[in-house]
């Protein structure tokens, strides 16, 4: 699919049709091209976005803490402390 700069205001659903589509997209400028859009490219099965997803919630699984709210608890209790300081 090829689109001009000017199209894309009026047409902006068309290219966005297109992406969904797998279609790549020129876009013209004066009759040059001046790029192409393309289709972002997914994990091609749904182990490998399990298993991203499990890397990156559980990245900080190392740092010994058992729960979001321990930690938290952790962070604001070096607050409290120094408010009580004051």
């Amino acid at each position: 699919m090829q689109l001009t700069a000017s199209q894309l205001q009026s047409h902006h659903k068309a290219l966005i049709d297109a992406l969904k589509r797998g279609e790549s997209v020129e876009i013209t400028y004066h009759g040059q091209l001046l790029g192409v859009v393309h289709p972002a490219k997914t994990s091609s099965t749904i182990q490998e976005q399990e298993s991203a997803m499990a890397d990156f919630f559980g990245m900080h699984r190392n740092l010994g803490t058992a729960t979001v709210e321990d930690e938290l608890r952790e962070i604001r209790k070096g607050r409290r402390n120094t408010l009580r300081d004051i």
